[in-house]
């Protein structure tokens, strides 16, 4: 396959020769004829005059001398091949003859262009008396040597002229057909998610309008895909948001903490805060519906701030019913979670001070800390140390307290901090794997889970000592122990296709990620069988970080996917421009989706605009063949669960 520019200068190389070799067999044939007509002239009139020269010799014996000499000086010019002169009786009287002689005009130049030797003849007369005949061929060999030189100038004027001729039509083409490699340009760019607008218009009709039509393209497909997010947006807003609030609805808490408790990597402490607004009935007959709505809005707005403030990576906010609220906290301290529902009992007094609500009793809040026990009894635990602040007073704040924590839960931050260090500097760490399969039930590759073993052999669950790795600065290293055992196993077996996840505070570390690019450097062979994940809502905190993180392992063909797609509120738009190779949808999602029409019709969306993005999209926690049949009926690319694969200890602990 050849570009247009080539085609272009192969066309103009074919015709330039096509004219050159037309032009000079023309102007060669020309010239031949004219120098055969001169060359015929002169052999004529050469013969005339000397015939006319010698007739009053030729007939007198003692003058035999004198036309030899005169013979001799005109057929030593060269300009003649034969001279012959016969008597009556056509008897050879005299006779000079030359061998034909070219110099320097090659011999395929003579058989192309064949010159015949013209001959002159005239009667040679004494008186009345006829005295013989004089025959002059003349040399072909000036002729030949004429039609060489002039067809060679010919040659190399035509060859200056075509090559400045064809060096300006490659200019002139380079310059015309450069709107076309931007056209290309900008539609490779609209394959990769971005969309660029040519703001040089060409002046060539025909490119001008080429370019057009792709700037309307480039702009219709660009309002396409921000349509679809927003309907997307739109829909999610309508099933799991409350309309006036903007916080999570009932639906999205029931789904979302279940999820977190059933989950394949299950919940193994949180916290659960309840924060129910007093006299609401009492204010809307009052003041009516307008100062509720207000209340209520102002009050989603601390527990927004108070989500932010937690820097809790999964957290969330809803409204479960008209009055009450609730803050779901995943992986945080009991210390942590007291003091950010004690600040929200002390913010609880700015609505009365600045009047939006007519009574000093704002509300109350209670809480409880998540210690592996069932989600109803978690609720119920929470609810009655709600009932229990609202008996002791008015805005105060009552967290549930179980027995006393024992084990890894009253292990104090320095004790955590030891344990972690032990465990890297002992190489205590298992690798866990669970297969994510397509629809075919192929392998796509398999997910790595980190675990660590106390002293003592005892596991601890991620749950716990992630938190505290990320607390005391130590999660780079246990990122660096996953990808280099990886990057071992890798190496032994070609087919082997792992997907490791990564903590979004890595790539925010320079160090952490040249370290990275030199191990893919040193393990190049490898790479394309790499894959790392990022959780979706801690990732987008950071994407100018994630954008380049992707460009520099995408250069070694490793891809990158967003796990727990779909569980924060945020846009959509971000996948437009985010070059990640696929998504993995939060469980919740597919938790019993054959029977949830919300859920159906969310995945199906997102299945739509990421197949128009080349973004393929895998479900988690699927359990049961219902869901799978659903997730396939859905177009999604894979699923993973128990439904598929449980997970399985795929290495041990060993010394690096």
């Amino acid at each position: 396959m050849m570009t247009l520019l080539k085609q272009l200068i192969l066309m103009i190389i074919l015709l330039f020769t096509l004219l050159f070799c037309g032009t000079v067999y023309l102007s060669v044939q020309n010239s031949r004829a004219f120098l055969t007509e001169q060359l015929t002239t002169i052999s004529q009139d050469t013969a005339t005059s000397l015939g006319m020269q010698l007739s009053p010799l030729i007939m007198d014996k003692n003058n035999q001398v004198i036309v030899q000499s005169m013979l001799d000086a005109v057929f030593d010019s060269g300009y003649y091949r034969q001279i012959r002169i016969v008597d009556v009786e056509g008897k050879l009287v005299i006779e000079r003859t030359a061998p034909p002689h070219v110099n320097q005009v090659p011999d395929w130049f003579i058989r192309l262009f064949h010159i015949e030797t013209p001959v002159g003849e005239a009667l040679m007369t004494s008186g009345w008396q006829q005295a013989g005949t004089i025959t002059i061929a003349a040399n072909p060999g000036i002729a030949y040597a004429s039609l060489w030189t002039s067809s060679m100038t010919a040659l190399y004027w035509f060859l200056g002229a075509s090559l400045f001729t064809f060096a300006m039509g490659v200019v002139i083409l380079h310059f015309v057909l450069r709107p076309l490699k931007a056209v290309e340009q900008q539609a490779m760019a609209i394959c990769n998610r971005e969309y660029p607008e040519q703001s040089e218009i060409p002046w060539t009709l025909d490119l001008r309008s080429v370019v057009q039509a792709m700037n309307r393209m480039t702009q219709k497909v660009k309002e396409m895909f921000a349509e679809q997010a927003a309907s997307i947006e739109r829909m999610r807003a309508e099933a799991y948001i409350d309309t006036l609030t903007g916080l999570a609805n009932r639906r999205y808490f029931d789904m979302h903490v279940k999820q977190a408790i059933e989950a394949d990597e299950p919940l193994t402490h949180g916290a659960l805060l309840f924060f129910e607004i007093s006299h609401l009935k009492e204010i809307n007959d009052q003041k009516g519906f307008r100062v509720v709505d207000n209340l209520l809005i102002e009050s989603a707005a601390l527990l927004k701030k108070m989500v932010a403030d937690s820097a809790c990576a999964d957290a969330f906010a809803a409204r479960i019913s008209g009055n009450t609220f609730a803050v779901f906290f995943a992986g945080i301290e009991q210390e942590k979670a007291r003091q950010l529902a004690a600040n929200l009992s002390h913010n609880m007094a700015s609505l009365y001070e600045r009047g939006m609500t007519p009574f000093a009793d704002v509300g109350h809040i209670g809480g409880a800390m998540y210690h592996g026990q069932r989600l109803n009894n978690w609720l119920s635990e929470v609810d009655l140390a709600l009932r229990t602040a609202q008996s002791e007073g008015p805005n105060v704040m009552h967290f549930f307290t179980p027995q006393e924590a024992s084990g890894f839960g009253a292990m104090s931050a320095s004790d955590w901090k030891g344990i972690l260090l032990e465990a890297l500097n002992s190489q205590r760490v298992e690798l866990y794997t669970q297969v994510v399969n397509a629809a075919n039930n192929q392998l796509i590759h398999r997910e790595v889970f980190l675990r660590l073993r106390d002293e003592l052999g005892e596991q601890i669950p991620a749950g716990l000592f992630v938190p505290m790795a990320k607390r005391h600065g130590l999660i780079q290293e246990f990122d660096r122990i996953v990808i280099q055992l990886c990057l071992q196993e890798l190496q032994k077996d070609a087919s082997l296709r792992l997907a490791i996840n990564l903590f979004p505070a890595s790539i925010s570390q320079p160090k952490f990620v040249t370290w990275l690019i030199e191990q893919l450097t040193a393990y190049p062979t490898v790479a394309q069988q790499m894959s790392f994940e990022l959780p979706e809502q801690e990732a987008l905190t950071q994407l100018d970080d994630l954008r380049s993180f992707i460009a520099q392992v995408g250069a070694f063909g490793v891809q990158v996917g967003l796990d727990n797609f779909g569980r924060g509120f945020g846009s959509f738009t971000y996948l437009s421009t985010l070059k990640v190779n696929y998504l993995k949808v939060d469980g919740s999602f597919s938790k019993d989706i054959d029977q949830n029409r919300e859920n159906q019709f969310f995945l199906d969306a997102i299945v739509k605009i990421a197949h128009g993005l080349d973004l393929q999209v895998y479900a988690k926690s699927v359990e049961t063949s219902a869901e799978q049949a659903m997730l396939g009926s859905l177009r999604v690319d894979g699923a993973q669960g128990f439904g598929i694969g449980g997970t399985e200890l795929w290495q041990k602990a060993r010394s690096l």
